[in-house]
């Protein structure tokens, strides 16, 4: 697999003059911008698209899927909630109706908005030793989609962002009897699967959009 970084670090050691953007034109102002600068670059020749990915990008989005044990992977920009934003889009139509756990990140409810969709909440229990919200179980989606038959997506936080982890194999069995997707962000589980002690990656329990953000 060809190194993305590497072939950066090339490009900006090269005699190249960059007529493209960024507007630093590999110049930093100061020594501890040096090294961002000299590999921040656009799409240029030989280092593929991110929105329409054919050659490294695609090559290191293959290779992230096979780590995580998902059928593809995409790279964001603008963070993980350019992440909801499109699996949300891409599950529920305009004018929809979705189901969400109450404490979810506002980007879900900035697409929600944007999709003018019709909102249903689970809400967890609160975990009182700690005094924050605890998982939602799988008994509460069941509950939710057997009593709202239009619901047509639902969208969970494991972790949260104290921890929390769900069910999500169990929620995934649940939500697929109704044959709509589960989408989890796991924005800050992007460890998870890489050691016995931690659990599994909603990528290999079942959840059909999973979220990550690799910087945190």
């Amino acid at each position: 697999m060809e190194n993305l970084y590497t072939r950066l670090t090339e490009y900006g050691a090269s005699d190249y003059y960059p007529y493209h953007m960024p507007g630093h034109k590999r110049r930093p102002l100061t020594a501890v911008l040096e090294s961002n600068c000299r590999i921040d670059i656009t799409e240029i020749d030989g280092f593929d698209n991110l929105h329409h990915a054919e050659g490294i990008i695609r090559g290191i989005q293959q290779e992230a899927a096979a780590i995580y044990g998902a059928e593809e992977s995409f790279y964001l920009v603008n963070g993980s909630t350019a992440g909801i934003l499109s699996a949300v889009s891409a599950a529920v139509p305009v004018g929809g109706h979705i189901l969400i756990a109450r404490h979810c990140h506002q980007s879900v409810y900035h697409a929600a908005y944007l999709r003018q969709l019709r909102v249903s909440y689970l809400v967890a229990d609160t975990d009182r030793t700690f005094d924050i919200n605890g998982a939602i179980t799988k008994e509460q989606v069941a509950e939710a989609l057997q009593r709202e038959k239009d619901i047509q997506a639902v969208l969970l936080v494991s972790p949260t962002y104290e921890g929390v982890v769900s069910d999500i194999t169990g929620i995934a069995d649940v939500v697929h009897r109704y044959k709509i997707p589960l989408i989890v962000d796991e924005a800050h589980g992007a460890h998870l699967g890489f050691h016995p002690a931690w659990p599994k990656s909603s990528c290999t329990q079942g959840a059909d959009l999973i979220i990550h953000s690799l910087h945190k």
